[in-house]
This record gives C-alpha cells, sequence and structure tokens, in this order.
C-alpha cells in the first residue's frame, strides 16, 4: 500500500520516515507490552496513526500547548509531535509502562517536542490550550480535564477565524452513538459548542464508518 493511502494528510518524507519508525517500534514494544489491540498490530499505521492525524487535519496556533489525555504508548501525542513540530504536546496516562514507553518512543526518534506524564487525569498539572484524546474517556470527563488546565492565548485577534485553525479546546475522536455523552456534557457544561464530524478522510476503510471527530470549545471562541 503507498503512502498516499495510509496517510490522510500531506507530510513530508522526513515526517513520513518518522512515522512508519514509529509504527514499527509500536508493533514490536506491543509484544511485550498491551499498548495496542493485538489483533491490530499489522495494521498499526492505516487503524492507529491514520486515526490520530485526522486531528492534524487542520493546525493548532504555533507555540501552543497540548495535552492527550489517556495517551497509552503515544496515541495520538507521538503522531501529532511530527506533524506539529512547533507545538509542545504532553502524553498522560495512569500506567507507567505506557509513560514510559513514550519517552522510549520520543528519545529514539529524536522527538523533542513531546514528554509525559505517569499519573491520573484529573491529577494533572500544567497549563494547555488544547486537550487531545483517543476514546479515552466521555465528552464531560474529558472537558473537565481540560477546563482543569486550560490557558488562553493572549494575542487572539478580533477577526474572520481561519478554517485552518482549530480554535483552542477539546479535540478527540470518538466512535459509536454520541447522543448521551453529548447531553451529558452539555447539561454539565451549558456554556459550549460542539462539532461532530465524520471522518472523511478515512472513508476508504469501512473500519471508520461509525468513529468521527468532535471539537468541543466555549461558546464564541475565536480561531486562529
Amino acid at each position: 500500500m503507498n503512502s498516499k493511502s495510509v496517510f490522510p494528510i500531506s507530510l513530508t518524507e522526513d515526517q513520513e520516515r518518522l512515522l512508519r519508525e514509529y509504527a514499527r517500534m509500536l508493533f514490536d514494544v506491543n509484544k511485550q507490552f498491551n499498548l495496542i489491540s493485538r489483533e491490530d498490530t499489522n495494521q498499526v499505521l492505516g487503524r492507529h496513526i491514520a486515526h490520530c492525524l485526522c486531528i492534524a487535519k487542520q493546525n493548532v496556533r504555533k507555540g501552543a500547548k497540548v495535552v492527550d489525555w489517556g495517551s497509552g504508548g503515544g496515541l495520538p501525542a507521538i503522531p501529532l509531535a511530527i506533524v506539529w513540530p512547533d507545538v509542545e504536546i504532553l502524553a498522560v496516562d495512569s500506567n507507567g509502562k505506557k509513560t514510559r514507553a513514550v519517552d522510549l518512543f520520543c528519545r529514539r526518534l529524536g522527538i523533542k517536542n513531546c514528554s509525559s506524564w505517569h499519573g491520573r487525569a484529573e491529577k494533572a498539572e500544567g497549563s494547555f490550550h488544547y486537550s487531545v484524546s483517543r476514546a479515552t474517556a466521555p465528552l464531560a470527563d474529558l472537558w473537565e480535564w481540560h477546563q482543569r488546565v486550560e490557558i488562553w492565548p493572549s494575542n487572539l485577534k478580533v477577526e474572520r477565524p481561519s478554517s485552518n485553525i482549530w480554535a483552542p479546546g477539546l479535540i478527540c475522536l470518538k466512535g459509536g452513538d454520541l447522543g448521551e455523552e453529548i447531553g451529558d456534557m452539555n447539561h454539565k457544561f451549558p456554556d459550549l459548542e460542539t462539532h461532530v464530524q465524520p471522518l472523511t478522510l478515512l472513508k476508504h476503510d469501512s473500519y471508520f464508518e461509525t468513529k468521527c471527530l468532535v471539537h468541543i470549545q466555549k461558546c464564541g471562541t475565536l480561531n486562529g
């Protein structure tokens, strides 16, 4: 399968190389530690890394700080760190073996803009503009974690939003019927805007038919 059919966004040759090397290491380490489903080990690129890259169909602000809740073996933190080199990313997970794996991968790949933190999400410390997640927890929990650590860029411009820049908030990959989750979140946090998008970038693979990308922000938040 050629790279165009695997990766859903445009990449440099160096980014493709790093992503493929990460996939190889993830496959090898998964033999000892359960970082991804054993059933998917032969589809690390198509089912895991390509999935994570859907978040990068739009950019975040240069210099932004991003936290990945429940990162596991670095998904989506490491793929995003590769395609967003000007962004600082923290991979949070309560499993110490998984955070050590993230550190190992980043060290071997030479990734300087991604680090890990071992502990429960509700105890995480730091300040971030964006939260990301891949099927980690209910939306209400994810937003509660996000709002604990969120900061806002002081130089947001009052102008027409950019269609290519995510507004600060939560960007997560989800699957199935989200009606109940969204309803519960809106009940707890009524001042939010929620946008659910199908994964059209991966429409060639029926595996992603019921999966989507969810972007949540405070009402009135500007993009860019």
